[in-house]
């Protein structure tokens, strides 16, 4: 294999790996700006619920991260 058919497979590949990351990135852009607009779009008591649920999901994640401080979650194997 020449060096030339080396630096195309190499830029092949590198092409694959950023054109996933952006189709990622754009997925994520498309979900929150869903979840945004069914913010805008729900009523007082459902956007209550909303914060209620975001705040839960919120405490589990800084119980998580504690648990990992204190190695409460790993395993000893």
């Amino acid at each position: 294999m020449s060096w030339w058919e080396r630096f195309v497979a190499i830029f092949k590949s590198e092409a694959a790996d950023v054109k996933e990351g952006l189709q990622k990135a754009g997925k994520s852009l498309s979900d929150e700006l869903d979840r945004k607009q069914a913010e805008l779009d729900a009523e007082p008591h459902e956007r209550i619920d909303m914060l209620l649920e975001e705040g839960e999901q919120a405490d589990a994640r800084f119980e998580e991260l504690e648990n990992k401080i204190r190695g409460e979650g790993e395993s000893d194997t």
